[in-house]
C-alpha cells in the first residue's frame, strides 16, 4: 500500500513555569533567526556562499560557549536554520519566476510562535499511564490530553505552537492510504457567497457567517485601552481566544463538509478560481480612484469569509487519499452558461436565479453554474466511463 504523511494537532499543556520557558525558547530562536539572514545578508555583499550546513557547523560551535543553546536539544536550533533556509529559497524562487520578491524580513519575539524540530525520534513522546507526553531537552514536559490515543506509524515531525496561553502539538505521522469503497457518481462543485457551496445535484451548503459583532466588540475593547499596559495584554488575550476558537470552528466544518463529499463522489470538479486576484483592492490610486469601492470591500469580505482556498486544499489532498479524483476546470462563462441548451449569456442570469430565455429552463444560479462544472469537467464523457482506457 502506498504511504504519506498525516499531521494531527493536540492540545497539550504544563505548568506555569513550563509556558515561561518555552516563551523563553521561542524569543531566542527568533534571535537565531536574525542572526542566520544577517549572515546571510552580509555573505552577499562579500560574495560568500552561505548553506544550511555551514550554519548546521557554526551552531554546533556556538552550542559549546552559549550556555542557553547548548542545553537545548540541537534539533530546536537546526529547525530555526531550516526555516530560515525556506525563507530563502522561497525568495530566489520568486526571483527567478518574475514575482514579487518578497525579501525575508527579520522575526520579532512577539510574532515567533513555533518551535519546529529538524529531527524527530520516537522517544521524544512517551506514554505515562492514560496521558503522553513529549521530552525534548531544554524544553518542559508538555503533558497531552488524558485518554488520547496516538495514531500508529513511524513519527516524522514534531511541531510546538504557543498562542497567548494555549499549547499545541503538531505530530506527523507516516500512515498507509486506505482507498475508500468505488463510487461511480460525480459532482461539481461551485463556490458562492450566497451559499457557501452548491453541488451539480441541487444540494447546497448554507454559507459561513462570521461573528463581526462579538469580534468588532473585543476589538474596541482592546483598542481604547493604552497599548502595553496590563489591561491591554488581558483584552488582547480575549480577543485572540475569540479569533482562534472561530478560526478552529470554520476549520472544522470545512473538514465535515470536504470528508463527507470525498465519501460520498468519486469525481469531483471545481473551478480554478484565482482567490487572490478576486479579492483585490478596488481603491485605485490617487491619479486613477476606483469605484464602488465599499461594495467591492463588501464582496472580499464575504469571499474570505467562506474559506474557498481551504475548501479547495482540503479536496485535494483528502481526494488523494482516498483514491478520488478531482478535477479543476476553467471557470470562463460557467456563471453564465445555461447548462440545459448551452447559450450563454449574461443577461439570463437574474441575482440568485438563472432564466434561459432560449430553452426556457429555471434554476438556482450557482446549481447550474456547478452542472457546468461538471460538464466542463467531464467534456461530453458519462462518468463512470470517463475512466475506461479509449479504444484501440
Amino acid at each position: 500500500m502506498p504511504k504519506y504523511h498525516r499531521t494531527y494537532q493536540h492540545r497539550a499543556y504544563t505548568s506555569r513555569a513550563g509556558y515561561d520557558r518555552i516563551a523563553e525558547v521561542l524569543r531566542e530562536s527568533a534571535r537565531l533567526y536574525n542572526a542566520s539572514l544577517e549572515e546571510w545578508r552580509w555573505a552577499y555583499r562579500a560574495g560568500v556562499s552561505v548553506s544550511l550546513y555551514s550554519q548546521y557547523r557554526e551552531l554546533t560551535a556556538v552550542r559549546a560557549e552559549d550556555e542557553f543553546w547548548g542545553g537545548v536539544s540541537i534539533q530546536v536550533g537546526r529547525g530555526v536554520l531550516r526555516r530560515a533556509e525556506r525563507a530563502r529559497q522561497a525568495f530566489y524562487r520568486r526571483v527567478k519566476a518574475g514575482e514579487k520578491p518578497g525579501y525575508p524580513r527579520f522575526k520579532s519575539g512577539r510574532r515567533w510562535h513555533t518551535i519546529e524540530l529538524a529531527n524527530v525520534t520516537a522517544s521524544m513522546v512517551k506514554t505515562r499511564g492514560n496521558y503522553s507526553a513529549i521530552h525534548v531537552k531544554g524544553l518542559p514536559e508538555i503533558r497531552l490530553r488524558k485518554g488520547l490515543v496516538l495514531p500508529d506509524g513511524d513519527l516524522k515531525a514534531l511541531t510546538l505552537t504557543l498562542r497567548g496561553r494555549r499549547l499545541f502539538v503538531n505530530t506527523t505521522y507516516e500512515a498507509e492510504l486506505a482507498a475508500l469503497v468505488e463510487s461511480d457518481v460525480a459532482v461539481g462543485i461551485d463556490m458562492g457567497v450566497s451559499d457557501r457551496l452548491a453541488l451539480s445535484n441541487g444540494e447546497t451548503v448554507r454559507r459561513r457567517r462570521k461573528p463581526h459583532k462579538k469580534l468588532s466588540r473585543a476589538q474596541r475593547r482592546l483598542s481604547a485601552c493604552r497599548k502595553g499596559s496590563h489591561r491591554w495584554r488581558k483584552r488582547r488575550a480575549v480577543l485572540a481566544n475569540q479569533q482562534h476558537r472561530e478560526r478552529v470552528r470554520n476549520r472544522n466544518e470545512c473538514h465535515r463538509v470536504t470528508t463527507e463529499l470525498v465519501r460520498r463522489f468519486g469525481l469531483i470538479a471545481v473551478e480554478d478560481l484565482q482567490i487572490k486576484n478576486m479579492t483585490a483592492s478596488a481603491k485605485g490610486t490617487i491619479e486613477e480612484p476606483g469605484r464602488n469601492v465599499a461594495a467591492k470591500t463588501g464582496l472580499n469580505r464575504s469571499i474570505t469569509e467562506q474559506s474557498w482556498g481551504l475548501i479547495r486544499n482540503q479536496l485535494q489532498y483528502k481526494a488523494e487519499w482516498a483514491g478520488r479524483e478531482l478535477i479543476v476546470v476553467d471557470p470562463k462563462f460557467t456563471s453564465q452558461r445555461c447548462s440545459g441548451c448551452g447559450v450563454v449569456s449574461s443577461d439570463h442570469r437574474q441575482r440568485k436565479r438563472y432564466n434561459c430565455a432560449e430553452c426556457g429552463m429555471t434554476e438556482d444560479a450557482d446549481i447550474n453554474a456547478a452542472r457546468n462544472i461538471l460538464d466542463s469537467a467531464l467534456a461530453g464523457r458519462r462518468w463512470p466511463d470517463i475512466r475506461l482506457p479509449a479504444a484501440s
